[in-house]
């Protein structure tokens, strides 16, 4: 009687082991769904994380480039107003040396003589301006003080460009640049010579 209960005992037992594994093994392998699932929910959520990251970078780099290329056609057209800028100053110190050379050459051809009196005052008078307008056979000039000077011309007034070729009045325009020498007759300025320093150009109105 005792061996049988040993033997009965020893059955349950083995079987209640058994259904311990069973239980284990079912543990485990619920254990590693969960863990390949929590694997593949972080790998999902990793990748959406990079493209976002990777879309914010491209993002930032074209807005980069954005900014640079502004920036250098800032910088252009910065440069390209001072260079503007630096040639009108160029223009306006040659003019300014073409009248003080045209004051000493005047300067000098009223000294040098050594003769006073009629002579000194028959001496011609240069200018340098912009042809404002024509009327027959007189010039309206505008000097670099903006003064008007109307000067007659006849068939002594000699008419050059600035190479030295002779040209008639009619072919010095409106907005020409010219040098040109004169004597008063009474007062009227009669020019000696008319002579073109710039290439013609029409006048802004």
């Amino acid at each position: 009687m005792i061996a049988v209960t040993a033997v009965a005992g020893l059955t349950m037992v083995t079987g209640c082991k058994k259904d311990d594994v069973q239980a284990q093994r079912e543990d485990v392998a619920e254990a590693r769904q969960e863990a390949a699932q929590e694997t593949a929910e972080a790998r999902q959520d990793e990748s959406k994380e990079m493209a976002s990251a990777q879309q914010n970078a491209n993002e930032d780099i074209a807005e980069a480039r954005q900014d640079a290329n502004e920036d250098i056609a800032e910088a252009r057209q910065d440069a390209n107003e001072k260079i503007a800028s630096a040639n009108e100053d160029v223009r306006d110190e040659e003019q300014d040396l073409a009248e003080a050379q045209a004051n000493r050459n005047e300067e000098l051809a009223e000294g040098g003589s050594g003769m006073a009196g009629t002579t000194s005052a028959a001496a011609a008078t240069t200018v340098n301006g912009r042809v404002l307008s024509k009327s027959g056979d007189t010039l309206t000039l505008v000097d670099s003080t903006n003064k008007e000077l109307k000067l007659k011309t006849n068939d002594k007034t000699a008419m050059m460009d600035n190479a030295s070729r002779a040209v008639k009045l009619d072919d010095i325009k409106e907005g020409a640049q010219v040098r040109a020498s004169y004597v008063m007759d009474g007062k009227d300025m009669v020019a000696r010579d008319v002579t073109l320093v710039a290439p013609m150009k029409k006048m802004n109105k």
